[in-house]
């Protein structure tokens, strides 16, 4: 096993954090790293839905920005841990990853054996290598998406100058909070005093708790809303023909969907804060980003015989974005899907909505640990209108089959990122 294979290994085996939960072993790492995330500027972006969107959208518009080093940090990864990491829009290096973890290393054996420190978990070594890793790189800004709620993930042991919430839905209850109120608390946790907090959350009773929560850290609301920063001409099934209020020409945004545009809004808002804030970011590089703009697996066109569409609709939320998506454009042809979830989430539910859309319906378990079992299946009450198929790639020659028919592959990330692993090895 090559040095990089073995890094990664030591990351992924970490495994995953059993509780109780606070910021206690990430401020340790990051202290014995010297506090690399002290060392550049950092907006944190948190929310149930949209999140890994809007970051990718932020980013691509600072890319456009010559003047500064972008670095980012979003989860989960799709093929490749380094994907987690980007510098410049690309993932870092393997190098970077194996010095990384020689660092980390040192630290957690201090942390293994001491109990009142604990052991660190895989997203607290990951976090803890992005925030050390983003250093290394000497960037000036760090987009940082929080991995899950905002009070205790590990990414809110940053400093962000700008909070990002996009909404809060009824996702993670089991750690979060079984309502939208204690999930809304838990997400605040990552506003800081004096520092702005954007949203584009509409719930009047959630706003309320945001805008109690603001008040108390003396931290200015910022609500966003719809089509904030541009004019929306057309929307298409591939994007949206939009237009800016300094360009002349209309532009093409190549996100699909309504809720991309609800995202958009969004960062413009961040844009035009971040500007207050004294960075330097020219019209020319928001339609340039806007532009080029792409996220891996949302409402994603792979075309081919037959065309597919991947979208990571893993939870209620998500997934009835999708289906406002395929009520908006109606496909054509059949649609063949394929659909898998993990055994924490309502797949039963979720197979049931997407059921009208589907001429053949085909339920895989994605890979990981938590994927439901066949038993779980049958017991789940979901409709014998779907056929389980042991893995990804038994469902795509069944469904391959059907030439004129359009393949929708949806549901957990770990499915999507199965999906491209399969359709890279045959391109």
């Amino acid at each position: 096993m090559n040095k990089y294979l073995e890094a990664e290994k030591w990351i992924l085996d970490r495994g995953t954090h059993k509780g109780p939960y606070s910021l206690d072993k990430i401020e340790y790492l990051l202290e014995e790293l010297k506090a690399p995330q002290r060392e550049y500027a950092c907006i944190l972006i948190g929310g149930t839905n949209g999140k890994g969107s809007v970051t990718a959208i932020t980013e691509s518009i600072l890319l456009h920005c010559q003047d500064y080093q972008i670095g980012s940090y979003t989860s989960p990864h799709l093929l490749s841990l380094r994907e987690r990491i980007k510098i410049q829009g690309e993932p870092i290096s393997e190098k970077l990853v194996i010095n990384g973890v020689k660092a980390l290393k040192e630290i957690t054996k201090v942390m293994d054996k001491e109990s009142s420190l604990g052991s660190p978990a895989f997203f607290e070594i990951m976090t803890a290598l992005g925030f050390w890793a983003l250093r290394e790189s000497d960037i000036d800004l760090a987009l940082v998406e929080v991995g899950l709620g905002g009070r205790f993930d590990s990414t809110n042991a940053c400093e962000p100058e700008i909070s990002v919430i996009t909404n809060i839905g009824t996702d993670h209850q089991k750690y979060l909070g079984d309502t939208k109120e204690k999930i809304a608390h838990e997400k605040l946790g990552i506003i800081r005093k004096n520092r702005p907090l954007l949203t584009t959350e509409k719930d009047p009773a959630i706003l309320e708790i945001f805008k109690q929560e603001c008040e108390e850290k003396k931290a200015k609301l910022v609500v966003i809303e719809p089509n904030y920063g541009f004019e929306l001409i057309e929307s298409q099934k591939e994007g949206h023909f939009i237009k800016l209020p300094f360009s002349e020409d209309s532009i093409f945004f190549p996100m699909p969907g309504a809720h991309q545009l609800e995202n958009l809004s969004l960062v413009m808002a961040i844009i035009e804060q971040m500007r207050k804030n004294g960075f330097e970011i020219p019209d020319e590089a928001i339609v340039e980003g806007i532009k080029t703009a792409h996220w891996a697996g949302r409402l994603q066109w792979i075309k081919g015989e037959p065309d597919i569409l991947l979208d990571g609709a893993h939870n209620n939320e998500g997934l009835e974005t999708l289906v406002n998506y395929l009520n908006s454009f109606q496909s054509e042809k059949p649609v063949n899907i394929i659909f898998g979830a993990l055994k924490d989430k309502p797949f039963g539910e979720m197979a049931k909505r997407l059921e009208p859309f589907g001429y053949k319906l085909c339920f895989v378990p994605p890979t990981c640990p938590r994927c439901p079992s066949k038993e779980d299946f049958d017991k789940s009450g979901i409709s014998d209108k779907w056929q389980w198929f042991d893995n990804f790639s038994s469902a795509l020659e069944s469904c391959k089959d059907d030439k004129e028919h359009t393949i929708l592959v949806c549901g957990s990330l770990y499915l999507i990122s199965d999906a491209l692993g399969k359709l890279k090895t045959e391109n």
